[in-house]
């Protein structure tokens, strides 16, 4: 378990492999505004090679996000 909450908005840019493939799809379908559960499988996060010493290998992943704000 990872949170966030108290350490300041997580900002990137979407779509040019910044972050997890399920950030990528998941985010882009949202609204300014919008709150969603990204409830992202293995294949769209770290897959086999998980990320060591944080994501096992093979770990589904669930992450709560608000969209603040698109330029």
């Amino acid at each position: 378990f990872d949170s966030s909450v108290g350490r300041g908005d997580f900002i990137t840019r979407i779509g040019v492999g910044q972050v997890i493939k399920g950030w990528d799809e998941g985010v882009t379908t949202m609204k300014v505004g919008e709150k969603a559960t990204l409830d992202i499988t293995s294949d769209y996060a770290y897959g086999e090679r998980g990320f060591t010493g944080h994501i096992p290998p093979r770990a589904d992943l669930i992450f709560d996000v608000e969209l603040k704000h698109v330029e």
